[in-house]
């Protein structure tokens, strides 16, 4: 058995989450009052820093062995594969990977960057390095709505159109 304990000592020093209500009628728009559940997130585990300055393991849902070390040293599927596709997602783990800052400049220097592991209810294993992917776990985190085995979410993630390209993204579809 591998352990991971040391890295996951550090993912979980976050202060417990603080649920915050927030009710601003003066700014909605369809004159009813509407609350929204926060929940504190370190927004340290979603930044870019110098190369191997990252945690291998920076946020999960998960303790289990096998999916921690897949997720710090395993293969898995692409999210590109998974675009237009609706996806029930069980576990998210945000590991680290040391990649060059500008990726089409090889000799550019290199960071570590979050790289967000998916794991599906049916067993399968995605991942991605995409920014926009990234911003949604942090929102979906952020909101309460982060999966367990129990309480799986049902994602479909798509390509939109930015300024500067492409970028992937997901949409939250239900959550069971």
């Amino acid at each position: 058995m591998i352990d991971f304990t040391a890295d996951l000592d550090k993912v979980n020093e976050q202060p417990e989450a603080q649920t915050e209500t927030q009710a601003k009628p003066e700014q909605d728009t369809n004159k009813t009052t509407h609350q929204l559940a926060q929940v504190h997130v370190d927004t340290s585990i979603f930044k870019t820093v110098g190369e191997g300055d990252g945690d291998r393991v920076r946020y999960t849902t998960t303790f289990d062995d096998v999916s921690l070390f897949n997720a710090v040293s395993g293969s898995s599927d692409a999210v590109r594969d998974y675009l237009d596709k609706e996806v029930e997602i069980t576990d998210i783990i945000v590991t680290s990977a040391d990649v060059h800052e500008d990726v089409n400049d090889e000799s550019s220097p290199m960071v570590s960057k979050p790289c967000v592991h998916f794991y599906t209810a049916d067993g399968k294993h995605m991942t991605t390095l995409s920014n926009g992917i990234i911003r949604n776990v942090k929102d979906l985190i952020g909101c309460g709505l982060a999966p367990t085995p129990e309480h799986t979410i049902v994602i479909k993630f798509k390509t939109i159109q930015t300024k500067k390209g492409i970028a992937h993204t997901f949409d939250l579809i239900k959550r069971n």
